[in-house]
């Protein structure tokens, strides 16, 4: 839940204005990668190189000798340092992976954002036109682990489509009873036909080819300012999509069990069949997602799918800070202080809350509707 703001009109349309001039002056990558085979996309900052090492050496422990996978970093800020880890670690004979500063195509845009996300969230809606010799792309979060071969997704038919994408079970389980703003937002104000078609966007297809054909970058942009959405540039994406995207089984976009909370308390009001093909993930998950405002395995050993994080962090460059935080958060003032804020929201004060304000009860919706008047936010 948002307090939703506006940005002025006049605003947003000289911003898309100014997207236009630098991104379409733009004729090549500037990559020295084939780009002739799986092309994988993360868009990251520097204070999260570890994370994206991580889900890294997950696709090259998984790479297959027959395939040529080039990784494709999206960034405003990362240190010639990073870049040079991450090359070394990508420098066996068929994984390379190359990096592009996205500032050239936003200058000074403003990209809205909230709570835990950052704006490089946004960067996915460049990637058609930042690499325009490129017709088809994996777009990755860098919160995962991919515990397969990436090239089996990469490989789903998206033909005729803008993108393929895993129905989103958490957003389902919202609309179906946990928090019943979240259907008519997505109806009304998303304008999507039936928001039981959302889908989540940390793991995607990309038909970059149709989506350059159908989607200016001018739109993308005008559509991220014109207001701050819940989900940011996923309801973008979603909006401009509106459910005709090709289906991709949950299992290569298993949402953890955030906070062991998930699974029982927001996708258990989904329909059967979201529910059930959750739990088919769960049990084989090709692609792990750590998404969540908290309960990163970095910082929660206990947390869900963290035995897979840990064991592809172990052979990351990164592995010592990786620990290093992990211990910072279990050792000093800040750290414990932030474990404690944890303990009682999501151990105290929601668990009572679902207790007293049972999904699809008169009393839960208007403690929800007076929590998005006070200015509530999704965290």
């Amino acid at each position: 839940m948002i307090k939703h703001l506006r940005m002025p009109a006049h605003k947003a349309e000289s911003q898309a204005q100014a997207l236009s001039g630098t991104m379409l002056a733009s004729s090549s990558t500037g990559l020295d990668l084939p780009l002739d085979d799986v092309v994988i996309v993360f868009a990251c900052s520097e204070s999260f190189v570890p994370y994206l090492s991580v889900a890294t050496q997950s696709i090259v422990d998984n790479a297959s000798t027959s395939r040529r996978y080039d990784i494709i970093v999206l960034t405003r800020d990362l240190s010639p340092t990073s870049m040079i880890t991450l090359s070394r670690q990508t420098k066996g004979a068929n994984v390379g992976i190359g990096f592009l500063d996205v500032d050239a195509a936003l200058g000074d845009i403003v990209l809205p954002h909230h709570g835990h996300f950052r704006p490089e969230t946004y960067f996915r809606l460049l990637a058609p036109q930042l690499l325009p010799n490129v017709d088809k792309a994996i777009y990755l979060d860098s919160d995962l682990i991919v515990n397969a071969d990436i090239a089996e997704l990469y490989d789903t038919d998206v033909e005729g489509y803008k993108l393929g994408a895993t129905r989103d079970a958490d957003t389902i389980g919202q609309i179906d009873g946990y928090d019943e703003s979240v259907g008519p937002y997505l109806e009304n104000e998303l304008g999507m036909d039936d928001p039981h078609d959302y889908f989540q966007a940390g793991v995607l297809v990309m038909n970059l080819a149709e989506l350059r054909r159908t989607v200016t970058p001018e739109e993308f942009l005008r559509i991220s300012t014109e207001r701050m959405w819940r989900w940011l540039d996923q309801d973008v994406l979603n909006k401009v999509v509106n459910g005709h995207y090709v289906r991709v089984p949950m299992k290569w976009n298993y949402l953890m069990d955030w906070q062991h909370l998930r699974r029982t308390h927001i996708i258990a009001n989904a329909p059967d069949d979201v529910r059930e093909e959750y739990e088919q993930a769960r049990q084989d998950p090709k692609i792990v997602h750590f998404a969540g405002p908290d309960n990163r395995p970095w910082l929660y050993p206990d947390a869900d799918g963290a035995d897979l994080f840990w064991d592809y962090a172990r052979r990351s460059p990164y592995l010592e800070e990786i620990r290093a935080q992990l211990e910072d958060s279990r050792a000093t003032a800040k750290g414990l202080a932030k474990r404690l804020q944890v303990i009682v929201l999501y151990k105290g004060i929601m668990p009572a809350f679902d207790k007293t304000c049972p999904g699809g009860t008169k009393r839960r919706r208007a403690v929800i509707k007076t929590y998005m008047k006070l200015g509530g936010s999704n965290l």
